[in-house]
């Protein structure tokens, strides 16, 4: 992907930058965020009742509350960006998802959807963040769609704002008993993912200092003393417990910070920094992961191949049969988001890689 003038000195551009072809969400998972989920998973029917939900009603709603309510970038709005997205996906070896840019004064940003996957970035992180701590930040949203985890964040949506209703509809004897546990398991598990997603956001930008740079500004950020943080401080931090004696009160702050979708910033730095000098992300660097090629569990959309197989939309072709299934138009409508087309340099680029689909023909 060709950066713009604004855009072309973010380290995710350098022509030495790691790409990771066909990668796992397993390559680069936190130590027990899939146990964590499998605790979720294992509820009867969750999956397939919050597949229906998404797929039929509320993807299809957060797309147009987005298009009323933000920007979608594109080629034609806030390119920058939307490159920047662009290449974050093909390092982490993703679909490009649906980008939307909102003003809203709070650093934040969030992914959303199964299928129809979108993310949001706040104008104000935005504003504040470098470009390789942005390319983190962006890293680390798609992590949530790689390791496909919209479908449970929606179980969790549904036990905090509609427990009442899910009980009336559905009565087992019992299920009220339940919620408490639930959310606690939603928690946990909420929390481990957010480690598995700062790992991607480090494999994105391959800079710790950065990464930790931008974590760090999402926790305490001042404008214009950007030179006086020191991020090895900020991390010391996660060792506070430490130095408290009382017990009940380390207890109390545990069981106040049980209901904490997110873990404390500290913590967070702790765990990203020890990543990134262990030997398993120097194992990644070097190329060796575990792959997924048919990217069947990440999120994203899909689809149909003429014998009937539903794909990974990043595909070039069909596992099953052999088709080329590239959708270059679909890309390019994705793309312009407003209805026109790519580029033409985009577009055969798109075309060069349909027609390489051939060679893996059986």
């Amino acid at each position: 992907m060709t950066p713009t003038a604004k855009t072309q000195h973010a380290r995710i551009y350098s022509a030495t930058h790691v790409t990771f072809p066909d990668i796992s969400y397993k390559a680069f998972v936190y130590p027990g965020d899939e146990e964590a989920l499998a605790a979720l998973k294992a509820i009867p029917g969750a999956g397939q009742v919050l597949t229906w939900i998404q797929e039929n009603f509320t993807e299809e709603l957060m797309y147009l509350q987005n298009n009323q309510q933000m920007i979608r970038a594109s080629y034609h709005n806030y390119a920058s960006l939307y490159k920047m997205v662009e290449r974050c996906c093909d390092i982490l070896s993703l679909s490009v998802p649906e980008l939307y840019i909102t003003t809203n004064p709070t650093m934040n940003a969030y992914t959303m959807g199964q299928r129809r996957t979108s993310i949001v970035l706040h104008s104000e992180l935005i504003e504040s963040m470098t470009l390789d701590e942005l390319s983190f930040v962006i890293g680390h949203e798609l992590g949530h769609i790689k390791c496909a985890h919209g479908l449970y964040r929606s179980l969790g949506d549904l036990l905090i704002r509609y427990w009442e209703l899910v009980v009336s509809m559905l009565p087992v004897p019992g299920l009220a008993l339940l919620r408490v546990p639930l959310l606690l398991a939603y928690w946990e598990w909420y929390r481990r993912a957010e480690l598995t997603c700062d790992r991607a956001g480090l494999l994105c930008v391959q800079d710790a200092a950065a990464g930790m740079a931008g974590l760090a500004k999402l926790a305490g950020k001042v404008r214009g003393y950007e030179d006086e943080f020191n991020s090895d401080s900020a991390r010391n931090q996660a060792e506070a417990s430490k130095e408290v004696k009382n017990k009940l009160v380390v207890l109390v702050a545990i069981l106040e910070a049980a209901q904490n979708t997110h873990p404390f910033v500290p913590s967070r730095l702790k765990q990203l920094d020890a990543f990134a000098k262990s030997d398993q992300y120097r194992t990644l660097m070097a190329g060796q992961y575990e792959k997924d090629a048919l990217g069947q569990h990440e999120g994203g959309a899909r689809i149909i191949c003429e014998c009937g197989l539903k794909l990974n939309a990043k595909l070039s072709f069909c596992p099953e049969c052999g088709r080329t299934v590239g959708q270059t138009e679909a890309a390019a409508a994705a793309a312009a988001g407003d209805g026109g087309t790519k580029p033409a340099e985009e577009g055969s680029k798109l075309d060069k890689l349909k027609s390489m689909g051939g060679f893996f023909k059986r």
